[in-house]
């Protein structure tokens, strides 16, 4: 949960858009569909780091 946090937060920081918010990753490759593509891009790559980092820190 706090993985897609930091994603929404670091998407909204960035401004990016999206103009098929249902679409997910699965709209990365469709032309226009996502402004500011490569920063979006690196939100969803940090979020999942987050997510994996917790997930290894808080299963121990």
């Amino acid at each position: 949960m706090i993985g897609s946090a930091v994603t929404g937060a670091l998407s909204m920081a960035f401004k990016c858009t999206l103009a098929v918010p249902h679409g997910g990753i699965f709209v990365l490759p469709i032309p226009n569909a996502v402004g500011g593509l490569l920063l979006y891009t690196v939100s969803i790559v940090i979020g999942t780091i987050v997510s994996g980092v917790m997930i290894a820190t808080l299963k121990k």
